[in-house]
């Protein structure tokens, strides 16, 4: 029943924001509120569920991308700056502007998340330098520029405003870093 509630949750934040009540939920499933309770003893603790979920998937995923042998290093690090987890592909904008505006303590252990993350991509970066496969260049500017350009995308007006989906939008952006906009290979 707590996973049926989760993705029901899930379900509501896509429709009206993170902003929807435990009564929303409860007739969303057609249960009552008390049913709801009994799992999750209130709305922040539901939602740190969901929080700690996507946690989960994300670093599930980061793992088997750079456990994968048959990845080089530049597919890795593609793979990875691409994650998008899976109930939120189209609304994990929205999540973060929610999340640290309504559910600070929960946007915190996200957060978290994303700076063990950006540890992972630091890694993989200097792999790819000492090993020969990206040109020695200054990490920490990288991640930064990286982090900005991340930072720059999540914004909800951005993808609006150039009718890009967040997948689109970050697979250019991966691009460009990668291989650049020079036509050379």
């Amino acid at each position: 029943m707590k996973e049926r509630i989760a993705k029901a949750a899930i379900a509501l934040f896509h429709e009206k924001g993170i902003k929807f009540t435990m009564s929303d939920l409860a007739k969303y499933l057609g249960v009552s509120k008390s049913t709801l309770y009994e799992h999750f003893p209130s709305k922040d603790e539901l939602v740190g569920y969901v929080v700690d979920q996507t946690n989960e998937e994300t670093e599930r995923r980061f793992w088997e991308i750079t456990q994968d042998s048959s990845l080089t290093i530049s597919e890795k690090l593609k793979g990875i700056l691409l994650i998008v987890p899976e109930d939120f592909q189209h609304s994990y904008v929205r999540l973060f502007a929610e999340l640290q505006r309504y559910h600070p303590e929960q946007w915190s252990k996200l957060d978290q998340a994303i700076d063990e993350e950006w540890e992972i991509i630091t890694k993989l970066v200097e792999d790819g330098i000492s090993s020969g496969v990206f040109r020695p260049t200054h990490v920490p500017t990288l991640i930064q520029i990286l982090q900005a350009s991340f930072e720059a995308i999540f914004e909800q007006p951005y993808l609006a405003t150039n009718q890009i989906t967040l997948q689109e939008s970050l697979s250019t952006m991966v691009d460009i870093i990668l291989h650049g906009i020079s036509k050379e290979n």
